[in-house]
């Protein structure tokens, strides 16, 4: 089918070519007691660019097993029964279709491992320098004689021509853009090898534009990249209206913003999903207002935003160091650590009018340099808006003082629902009222470790409880897992963003 040149045959998931995914892996699931079985894989996201990308997954187990997958793999693609490896050139397209391996020892213990396949037509993406496709996509070979193979560029305008979804992988390397790609015209995914391995970023720090634009009721994938340095007025990584997105296992990196969305600027119904990503240094100031959401801006009706074990530090802007949503707009938060964020005008999550739910959150440390004290933590501007909170951790969060201010109802026709379980460092302000239902706390320290989010396993970094920790046991209906994809005990459940074993 499509591709750049021989390289495309490369492998991509051979345990010599180091480990394809997110850091640290987390692909293994284990339903054994007895026999030491275990097993698990490299990543538990594999993308292959159909009848180009050579596929090698290999497992790591203890014992003797005799494996089997579910639902069957595509062809072109088998399992060795006696290994364990998934290898082959798949010939039929998977649209992020989920597959479980079992590994069952003779005394019968068994163990699963759990990936997430993607394989459609598209390229790989072979050379990091710049250059446009010589026949602008018309034809199926993605080649830039400019840049000497299959450049990025290329491979987007080669996308964009055909009607059927496209996948574009990119290598371990550094894709540096000297102006803006063009919008996104097709369902399309973009895959990297990993946040450590590839990034893309403009070729000057902060350029005026940003790195993907969907303007249109398209289907956009990011995963496994890292996505630093870009600036536009409005989403200075990525600009998402009138479609959809799904962000996977991506990190986004001092990007700066001089309007809206230091990340992201959703809007006019986009329907966003952030999964297992990290946010670091992104900016938004300036436009009417002196800046909106120092990550995330979502702005308009039917537009919906959902982030889940996800983190974000140092961010920063006016309005929302992590968000600022406005009148028609949702955005879930979930599983999901704010640390360490400056908002110079209202708190970490703000809005004029938008609707908030926050479930299992830690909320933590963040600040708020408005002149007049003013929270760092849950900000509700003016009416419709509306915060569902449950099991979350919001504490420590200070005003231009340092004085602790964790929520504040400018509007008091504004409200908040809570279902329970969530711990306030202080008295919670004027939101306090909210906060009667079972298991909430306020005057409570969560006793955290110390020192902020670090790695304790999963895709992002997280805050731990203490052993002896008032959040131990105090959730109300948790989910089923935590930010690492550990599972919580559901009778038991932990609040906050961990679950302690």
């Amino acid at each position: 089918m499509q591709g750049g040149n021989v390289r495309a045959l490369a492998c991509v998931l051979l345990a010599a070519c180091g480990r394809v995914g997110f850091d640290p892996t987390t692909s293994s699931s284990v339903d054994a007691s007895e026999s030491g079985a275990a097993l698990s894989y490299s990543s538990d996201d594999v993308n292959a660019v159909l009848d180009i990308t050579s596929v090698s997954l290999v497992p790591t187990s203890t014992g003797t097993h005799t494996y089997s997958v579910a639902p069957a793999l595509p062809s072109g693609l088998a399992l060795d029964p006696d290994t364990g490896v998934i290898s082959g050139i798949p010939t039929a397209v998977a649209d992020a279709v989920n597959f479980t391996v079992s590994a069952r020892t003779p005394s019968g213990a068994l163990a699963t491992a759990s990936f997430v396949l993607t394989v459609l037509p598209g390229w790989v993406v072979d050379t990091t320098a710049e250059g446009m496709d010589d026949d602008a996509g018309v034809d199926a070979r993605c080649f830039s004689t400019v840049a000497g193979g299959c450049s990025l560029r290329a491979a987007l305008k080669s996308a964009n021509q055909r009607p059927a979804k496209q996948l574009i992988l990119l290598d371990a390397a550094t894709y540096r853009m000297s102006s803006s790609l063009d919008p996104v015209g097709t369902d399309l995914v973009i895959a990297g090898r990993g946040v450590a391995l590839t990034h893309v970023q403009p070729a000057t720090a902060h350029p005026g534009f940003g790195f993907l634009r969907l303007l249109a009721s398209h289907d956009l994938g990011l995963k496994q990249v890292s996505v630093d340095d870009y600036g536009s007025i409005d989403g200075a990584a990525l600009n998402i209206g009138a479609g959809t997105a799904q962000i996977d296992a991506c990190a986004f990196s001092r990007n700066v913003s001089n309007g809206s969305g230091g990340v992201l600027f959703a809007h006019d119904g986009a329907q966003v999903t952030i999964r297992r990503s990290t946010f670091t240094a992104n900016v938004s100031y300036g436009g009417c207002c002196s800046g909106w959401g120092g990550v995330i801006d979502g702005e308009g009706a039917g537009t919906t935003i959902v982030v889940e074990q996800s983190t974000a530090t140092r961010n920063e802007s006016a309005w929302g160091s992590f968000a600022h949503i406005t009148t028609g707009t949702t955005l879930r938060l979930e599983n999901s650590t704010l640390y360490d964020n400056l908002s110079t005008i209202a708190g970490t999550l703000a809005t004029p009018g938008g609707t908030y739910t926050l479930v299992n959150d830690t909320i933590v440390n963040n600040r708020n340099t408005n002149s007049t004290p003013e929270s760092a933590g849950l900000y509700l501007y003016s009416a419709p808006c509306h915060y569902t909170v449950a099991n979350t951790i919001v504490a420590f969060n200070t005003d231009v003082n340092g004085a602790p201010y964790d929520c504040d109802r400018r509007d008091l026709s504004t409200s908040l629902t809570s279902n329970g379980g969530n711990v306030f460092g202080d008295d919670a302000h004027n939101c306090a009222a909210y906060f009667i239902a079972t298991g909430d706390r306020l005057m409570t320290d969560p006793q955290l470790v110390p020192g902020g989010p670090g790695p304790h396993g999963g895709a992002t970094e997280t805050i731990l409880p203490t052993s002896t920790s008032t959040v131990l046991g105090a959730g109300r209906s948790c989910p089923a897992i935590d930010q690492r994809g550990v599972p919580r005990d559901l009778a038991i459940c932990d609040v906050g963003a961990v679950e302690l074993p």
